[in-house]
């Protein structure tokens, strides 16, 4: 029994170290949230219209991702990158491995495009994870990978301090959302297809990275707060939450 329980340490420990020995090693998280009426008004994604209820009114998921210590993403598996000491899980490895939190990845993690078929979310699943979560800590353990990310989700405030249908400054935002969470978060805009509008589209946390058999849970600042991403170019901008 004892030898049993060294063997699983070793593996664990051989899994934490080959995501260390990438060749742009893990430093910290990023956790991606989009605003779905932001998202979808932005020119570049068809969505049902109306979205599905539950849906429009509250941040989804649009990633989990290990950050370099440049701020950049890790890369993932491949046959000139192994970052792991064994391939990753195939796709439909993947989707059986993380049957059990379908209910919850439906409601926070939905491919937007189409939220209500259950093979447009698995496919959306199995990109997210072959691009960001192959080199993660958790190679051979996607439940893990996937869990941390509800679990990051469900612990946030629903709507990070910020209301729905208004339109402030994108250094009030900022504010409003550091408040809700206790960090500093990393903002990136888009602009309104019909109206050119500056809306906020996506939220992006960071978080530490973990120790080995734990989650990804321990929020920070993140290091490239200013200036937001996409076309908001000053605190001052005014930005909508559609």
């Amino acid at each position: 029994m004892e030898t049993m329980n060294l063997f699983k340490v070793f593996l664990v420990s051989l899994t934490f170290v080959s995501a260390s020995c990438s060749k742009n090693p893990i430093h910290f998280y990023k956790f991606s949230l989009q605003w779905p009426r932001s998202s979808c008004s932005g020119g570049t994604m068809k969505c049902p219209n109306p979205l599905p209820v539950g849906i429009g009114t509250s941040f989804t998921i649009h990633g989990l991702w290990p950050q370099d210590a440049n701020d950049e993403p890790v890369d993932p598996y491949s046959s000139s990158h192994p970052c792991s000491a064994q391939p990753p899980p195939t796709k439909v490895q993947l989707l059986a491995l993380i049957k059990s939190l379908y209910p919850s990845l439906t409601t926070n993690w939905p491919d937007l495009k189409n939220p209500l078929v259950p093979a447009a979310n698995e496919d959306f699943w199995w990109k997210e994870w072959s691009k960001h979560g192959t080199c993660s800590d958790f190679p051979s353990k996607p439940f893990d990978y996937f869990d941390s990310a509800l679990q990051i989700k469900l612990q946030l405030p629903a709507s990070l301090g910020l209301s729905s249908g208004t339109t402030q400054s994108l250094q009030d935002i900022f504010n409003a959302i550091s408040s809700a969470v206790k960090a500093k978060p990393e903002l990136a805009c888009n602009r309104n297809a019909s109206t050119n509008k500056l809306q906020l589209w996506e939220v992006r946390l960071c978080y530490e990275r973990p120790a080995p058999n734990e989650l990804v849970k321990t929020i920070r600042d993140c290091p490239s707060s200013w200036p937001a991403k996409g076309p908001c170019t000053s605190p001052q901008d005014q930005v909508t939450l559609p």
